[in-house]
């Protein structure tokens, strides 16, 4: 099941974000405090455990929130297995799509079918329900706020119920409690009596009391809700892991009985490397015992480790070996393969450089989360990978991403120009904040944004010209180049030749490349030059390009 359009509405810095239409494969790119964040976990209350906090809900919107809004919702596309799931179980329902949204006043996950086809029996029901639930509002919004606030009305605004004898029990029981709060207040008591009795002939008209959309919404939830799973902060694992401490931290987790955790703690990822590892704790007291039994164990786990985070490692293979070492310390001992077979930099994990171990733990958990069962067919919300690497492992992890979303869906926030890799619309988003109201925009238009926000994105988009310089299958390096000192200064040379309209001393043949500034003239020359390019280089004729010039000649030979 795939999010293809989702909303948010009052939840924190977002009043209302629209309807925003994504991608497999989708990123959110906006300045920090923009809202990124939100908008990931706001995405998370779409899961069927869930529950939205009153600290979540937008200040700004009290007036608002005193109806029933939807403060999330989602639509979803079903792919052909899971529609033929559910044909199996209804033969006559042919579902494609389905909302899934939570509001403000009923705490469970709803489900909206659209336009599926019930019997007339059921649409009469779905009617009635919504007439009870419109005359108990309105006579609860209609008496004071002393005795509204004391009533429970909770039920009465869920979905309908299985039955409608719960639904006579609980409006007899919100009359027994009326009667009592308001024993002294005739005007509300007659008023009561009055809705109550059209109350009564509402519930009166339901036909029957199980329908096909409930048992179609219980079968969804229990056997086809989507899963969002969202990874925020990755930390890294150390060379050297205390064992008794890790079982003592993991179990002091489990009694603590958390249920939602922004970010992997470092007991999170080890937890995840001993998965992929296949390594059973248990065991090792067991064959302690036995030196050759245990080096048969660790060399097992370290070659599945190995195996199974090298397909998404960049560049050179790894190979990771784990050495139990004395007082229960288990050492990630890494070295890097090289094509010719040959392994060097063997040591520690902690010796490595910080983005190496950060690179290492990310796809430790990566490879863990994604391979588990429960997560096949996930929705991954990642909150700014990679964002302490090198750009070059940047890109590596974005061929990861790419992996990922063949199986999964993929939505993250970032702020780098070389985590952006699709600028399709509803594959690229900007997050923006209106500082004065603190409120987010999102903008599936992302070039309406302002001209800050767009900065990695205009950076992203200029990759080409790098890869230009670097990569000889792209760049044209038989034609010669011709380096100015700003944009205006191209914009001249391209005007002139044209006013000049003569094929004999056209510059067509030339690449004429804007430097940022005169600083950055020399640096970009050097590039060109000594990736083979023919370099001419045009200056301004002033004090300072004359100083340059020498500079020129004193450290290459350009022609100027």
């Amino acid at each position: 099941m795939r999010l293809r359009k989702f909303r948010v509405q009052a939840f924190r810095c977002i009043h209302d974000s629209g309807d925003i239409v994504v991608g497999d494969l989708a990123a959110f790119v906006g300045r920090n405090e923009s809202g990124k964040t939100t908008i990931l976990q706001a995405l998370t209350m779409l899961n069927k455990d869930e529950m939205i906090s009153e600290l979540d809900l937008c200040d700004e919107m009290t007036e608002h929130l005193k109806s029933e809004i939807r403060i999330v919702e989602g639509d979803f596309e079903l792919n052909h297995d899971e529609t033929e799931i559910i044909k199996e179980k209804f033969p006559s329902l042919h579902l494609t799509k389905l909302k899934i949204f939570r509001t403000n006043k009923n705490p469970e996950i709803q489900y909206d079918f659209g336009d599926i086809h019930v019997n007339k029996e059921e649409r009469q029901n779905l009617e009635c329900w919504k007439d009870i639930i419109k005359q108990l509002s309105d006579f609860v919004e209609s008496i004071p706020n002393h005795i509204s606030k004391k009533l429970d009305t909770d039920f009465f605004i869920g979905n309908m119920p299985v039955n409608k004898k719960i639904i006579q029990a609980e409006l007899d029981g919100f009359s027994s409690n009326l009667y009592a709060i308001a024993t002294e207040e005739k005007q509300v008591i007659s008023e009561w009596k009055e809705t109550n009795s059209k109350i009564i002939k509402n519930v009166e008209k339901i036909l029957i009391d199980n329908t096909e959309s409930e048992a179609l919404k219980n079968f969804i939830e229990n056997s086809l809700h989507p899963r969002f799973v969202y990874f925020s902060d990755y930390k890294k694992i150390l060379g050297n892991i205390n064992l008794a401490e890790y079982i003592k931290e993991s179990e002091t987790e489990a009694s603590a009985g958390i249920e939602y955790i922004e970010g992997f703690d470092r007991a999170e990822t080890v937890r995840n490397l001993l998965y992929l590892a296949e390594f059973e704790i248990e065991k090792l007291e067991d064959l302690k015992n036995s030196p050759s039994k245990l080096i048969k164990f660790l060399n097992i786990a370290s070659k599945k480790l190995t195996e199974r985070l090298n397909p998404s490692w960049k560049g050179e293979a790894i190979n990771v070996e784990l050495r139990l070492n004395p007082g229960n310390i288990l050492s990630v001992v890494l070295s890097d393969v090289h094509k010719d077979g040959t392994i060097t930099n063997t040591g520690l994990l902690n010796r490595r450089a910080e983005g190496f171990k950060w690179t290492f733990s990310f796809i430790v958990n990566f490879a863990a989360e994604t391979q588990k069962s429960e997560l096949n067919e996930a929705i991954l919300l990642l909150d700014e990978p990679a964002r302490n690497l090198h750009p070059t492992q940047q890109r590596g992890i974005s061929d990861l991403l790419k992996n990922l979303a063949g199986s999964n869906q993929v939505l993250y926030a970032t702020h780098s120009p070389f985590m952006i890799f699709d600028y399709t619309p509803g594959n690229l988003l900007v997050v923006e904040l209106d500082q004065k109201r603190h409120l987010s925009k999102i903008h599936y238009d992302y070039w309406k944004a302002d001209d800050d926000t767009l900065t990695p994105i205009l950076y992203g988009l200029s990759k080409g010209l790098v890869d230009s310089i670097v990569d000889r299958e792209i760049g044209s390096n038989s034609r010669p180049l011709i380096i100015v000192e700003t944009m205006s200064d191209t914009m001249y040379l391209n005007a002139f030749d044209k006013f000049l309209q003569d094929p004999n001393i056209s510059m067509n043949p030339l690449n004429v490349v804007p430097a940022y500034n005169k600083n950055s003239v020399l640096p970009l020359s050097i590039f060109y030059r000594n990736h083979d390019y023919n370099t001419f280089i045009l200056l301004d004729n002033d004090y300072e390009s004359k100083r340059m010039k020498e500079n020129f000649f004193n450290q290459l030979k350009i022609i100027l």
